[in-house]
This record gives C-alpha cells, structure tokens and sequence, in this order.
C-alpha cells in the first residue's frame, strides 16, 4: 500500500476518486493500492516557551533561544486558556496509523514552501522512516494529477526549500516570541503579540488613520472657465491654487468679462501600451477589491474553491508567467473561451489565432514556484455571482495579455485667460486593442486625464469662453487603507508573500488589533495602544528584516546555512529587545 498526504479533506477525497481509493474509512480514503488521508492545514506549531521552561523569562534571559525547536499539537483558545485542538489529535492519530500500514508515501500537500513544511514537520512529529516521493501539480484536474503521479519526484528535491521554510518560520519565532515577551515585562502588561510582519503592517494601518484624525483641512478656491469650439465644450481649470476667496473672485469676474481665451499650446501623444501581465494572487486580490469590493480574503477563499472545483490553476501563487509546456497547452483553453458568448464579438474583431499564440507570457525564470493564475480546460457549472466574477476576472486577463496593444492620444492644452493660465488633460483611445475586454478607463487614464472630448485647437488660436465656475474646496485627509492599498504596500515594502499576506491581515483581526470599517481597515483601541508603544522601535519598522528574503532565497540555492541566518537572526532579536527594555522603561 501507498500512503498519499494531502493538507485539505476535500483535496484528499478528489485525488483519491481519480486514483480509484473509493471506500470511506475513518478520515482516510483507501483502496486500489493507496490509503488517501489529509490533514487540517498546518497541525502543528513551535512550542512555547513555556514548554522549554522558561514561562516567565527574566531580562537576563533574553532573547530566548530555545534551539533545538521542539514541536507541538496545534492549540486552541477556550474560556479555560490554551488546549490541544482535539480535530488535530485525532487526526494526527490517523495519519499514524495510514502511515504504519503502508511501505512508501506521496506527499501531496500544497506545491510550496508551507505545504513543504506542513508534510516535513508531520513527518517529523511522527518520527516516521518510510521513504517518500512528492507530487508537484498546479491544478487539480484528472489529467494533471495523473501526470502528476507518473512523474514522481524524490522528496530530498525539496530538502532546500523545506530548511527555507522551516528558518523562516523559526526566525518569526525567535524574534516575535522575542519581541511580545519583552513588551510584556517591560511594561507590566498582558501578553501582547508582536511580529517582524503583522507589527508593521500594524503600524501603516494606524499610522495612516493618525494622519486622518490629525488632518486639518484647507480651503482653496479653484476655478474653471469652459471654452467651445465646434459645439464641443473643453472645461479648463486654472493652474494657480487660490486659498483667498476673494482673489478667486476676482478672476472668476475677470474670465467672464473676457470672455474669450487664447492657446497657448496643445500637446498631443500618442502612446502605445502594453497588454497587462497574466494574473498572480496579489494582483487578482487587488483588482477583486477595486472593481467588486471583495476582501483580500474573500478573494482568496473563491479563488481556493475555483482551483479546488478544478476550474483554475494554482492560485498562492507570485508567478506572472508560464512555463514553456504550460503554454503548449494554451490553444485547447483558449479554444473554450472564444466560445464565450460575453468575448465573441471582441475576438472576431481582434482575429486571435489561438494556435499562433504569442509567447511573451512564457517565461521559464520568473514562473516561481507555480506559473500565473489560468484557467484549466473544465467547464464552469454552478457558480455563484462571485465565484463567476473572479473567474470572468481570470478568462479576460488571459485574453487580455494575447490581444495587441491599445493605442491611446494624451492631449495637454494650455490656454490664458484674464491673464491666468489654465490647463487640461484628455485621453482618448485610438485602437483598442486589450483595453477591449473590460473597457475600464482608469487603467488607461489614471488621475490625472479624463476621458472628455477635446475639440481640434491649434497654438495661438482664440476660443471663446462660455462658462466660468469658482468651487469651495476643503483638501480632504488622507483615507484609511483599502485591501488593494494595504496589498499593494505589503507587496512593496516586501512584508510576507502572495501566500501568506492575507493570513497576517487576518491575524491581525483575530487579535482585534484592526477591524473592517465598511471597505476600510482601521485599528481598534487595542491596536492603537500596541501602535503607540511599539513605533518608534526597531519591530514596527518594515525594513527591520527586508533582507530576509534575498536570504531564504539563497538558502533554496544552498548558499546560505540555515545555521548562518538564525545567528544573524537571534543577533536581531537580541536589538529589537534591548530597544524595548530601553525605550519602555525611561
């Protein structure tokens, strides 16, 4: 018998229909040779300190090392305090038993760093010594499956990303058990959790809402004359910002007694831009937020069910390109989806040749651990609108990144009025090209240009002014941070992966340090009191470990020891404690 490890019932109970493992046992599958059994995500966790005797640590002991890592049953919060999770025993008891019975084992949990660890540290935990292979898919159809299954790797292929993932997760141990526990005793408060993530991304949440609180708006005065030519109207605003009234005033009484301006210059350029790149997870959670309000982990769990429904690839992804097999298998795809009926009138137009394809998608280097979210060959039935939504979100990039460039005109006209300069941005598409699919003219425009029609003006002509207007404007704050916004600076900052962000989000909602304020997310008081503590320390600064990553990712190349970067690591947390102590106790 053959033992296979998924990290997902569900997952577990479809791998095993297409191997033939159809008697229901007690949380296993078995039968044609294999016993299928899961587990519940990630069962197991780092001990606490408590668990290494050091429940009440000392100044003098820190920072706590507690090397070598021991590990526990996953524990869950009741009214009594922190017990084992008893789904995780049982479980765990389970996977022994599948384990014991069978000679080798596929492990098939998610193809990454954290589904590497799920399976190593389980493996571990059960001091098990049967040999194992690993099953590497990106979508969980039949065909990829079976293939997946003829094309079995050796587990010690991932020995390098494991000993990533697991010095990654250590070094959050170290410096954030590090970090809480010196807040803790320096201030003589409860147990407050820190982090090299989620206490800087704390930080920007609050930060941006001290910004909002303190903000003191400002009047201004802007005013717009409108000029016509050809019955077509071209709304111009001055370019000096007036904060007196009356001087505004002024030269709202002054355009429209002149009424007439002169052209002072027409800029027009043409443009050609670029098809946008295939999607990966921060990408499409940014763009699920901006055009249908969906959270970042609304985004996620749709887009987990529609891989796990078999309708997309992997979706945890960083990628933004295929691999070259991927890619050869694109016509047979994208023959579906030109049958939509809501693409057809735009790939007729276009003439897509699905099997000439262009191949910049295709990038073997930058295809990461898993290539860009696509859609697989499996017809989508009994979708709910949002399922459907991101779905038709991931068909139209696709379609979008084949189709030509869009052609755009940006037209700058300046003009002088009553002796003051005014000015105006147009945007107008020429050919459509990718912007066909979704027509959103924000991606084309952004702030600063509209859409408006702009009559033919030539340097030095005179128009005639046929509307003045002078607005009272108060400059509003700053607004709190949308998911797309807190995504995007996450991404830029390099705080955690395309995998893991919306679990740090999350975390910080289940420890009531931010909460959702319609589409916004604010902090709580518990957050902002954690925030003004903590931010003029080293652990609320987002650079404090941005080199982390370029380290982990030497490591996978087998350049760096993981004994190497928890020295530089334990040598970190030992800063962010003494910056603490010192801060806290003046």
């Amino acid at each position: 018998m053959i033992a296979i490890l998924t990290d997902k019932p569900n997952v577990g109970k479809e791998i095993a229909r297409i191997l033939g493992a159809h008697t229901r046992e007690d949380g296993y599958m078995s039968g044609n040779g294999y016993m299928v059994t899961w587990t519940f995500g990630n069962m197991l966790s780092l001990a606490m300190p408590k668990d290494y005797g050091m429940d009440r640590p000392e100044r003098g002991d820190f920072p706590i090392n507690p090397a070598p890592f021991r590990l526990m049953v996953k524990h869950i919060k009741t009214d009594t305090g922190w017990i084992p999770d008893i789904n995780a025993v049982l479980q765990l008891k389970v996977i022994e038993k599948v384990f014991d019975a069978c000679e080798s084992i596929i492990a098939a949990t998610d193809a990454s760093r954290e589904g590497e660890m799920v399976f190593r540290y389980l493996y571990r935990y059960l001091e098990c010594r049967k040999p194992y292979r690993r099953l590497w898919i990106s979508s969980l159809t039949d065909e990829a499956v079976l293939e997946g299954m003829d094309n079995l790797r050796p587990g010690s292929l991932y020995d390098r990303m494991f000993l990533a993932a697991d010095s990654r997760n250590k070094a959050d141990w170290v410096l954030g058990l590090n970090a809480s526990y010196a807040l803790c005793q320096a201030t003589g408060t409860g147990n407050n959790s820190l982090g090299r993530v989620q206490t800087p991304i704390l930080a920007a949440i609050s930060s941006r809402y001290r910004e909002r609180e303190n903000h003191i708006a400002t009047d201004t005065f802007p005013v717009f004359i409108s000029l016509c030519k050809n019955n077509t109207l071209l709304k111009m605003r001055c370019t000096e910002e007036f904060t007196d009234r009356e001087a505004a005033a002024r030269l709202y009484s002054d355009c429209k007694l002149a009424g007439h301006a002169r052209v002072t210059a027409v800029s027009r350029q043409v443009r050609e831009i670029e098809p946008p790149a295939l999607y990966n997870l921060t990408e499409l959670q940014k763009d699920a937020n901006n055009y249908y309000g969906m959270t970042a982990g609304k985004s996620l769990e749709i887009a987990q069910k529609l891989y796990e429904k078999k309708l997309i690839s992997y979706p945890r992804t960083a990628g933004r390109f295929l691999p070259r097999d991927v890619y050869d298998k694109l016509p047979r795809i994208m023959e579906k989806i030109l049958n939509r009926k809501e693409f057809r009138p735009y790939v007729r137009s276009m003439g897509i040749n699905i099997f000439d394809l262009p191949d910049k998608v295709v990038n073997e280097g930058q295809a990461a651990e898993h290539h860009a979210i696509i859609i697989t060959d499996t017809y989508p039935e009994g979708l709910n609108r949002e399922e459907m939504q991101l779905y038709m979100m991931i068909i139209g990039r696709m379609l979008e990144a084949f189709m030509p460039v869009c052609r755009a005109e940006y037209t700058t006209v300046d003009a002088v009025c009553a002796a003051r300069n005014f000015r105006c941005h147009a945007c107008r598409i020429i050919e459509k090209g990718w912007f066909g699919i979704f027509e959103r003219e924000s991606v084309i425009a952004g702030r600063e240009y509209g859409f408006s029609p702009i009559p033919q003006l030539e340097n030095g002509e005179t128009a005639a002014v046929t509307g003045c207007s002078l607005i009272h404007r108060k400059d509003l704050p700053v607004s709190a941070y949308t998911d797309a916004e807190l995504i995007t600076y996450m991404d830029t900052a390099g705080l955690g992966t395309a995998a893991t962000r919306t679990g740090i989000l999350q975390t910080l909602i289940d420890r009531k340090y931010v909460r959702y304020s319609g589409k916004y997310i604010i902090p709580t008081r518990k957050g902002l009191y954690i925030y003004e503590t903590v931010r003029n320390m080293k652990i609320a600064g987002a650079a404090l470990t941005s080199g982390w990553k370029a380290q982990l990712a030497r490591m996978e190349r087998g350049k760096l020891t993981q004994e190497e970067f928890m020295k530089g690591v334990l040598k970190l947390s030992g800063e962010v404690t003494e910056d603490i102590f010192r801060k806290c106790e003046k």
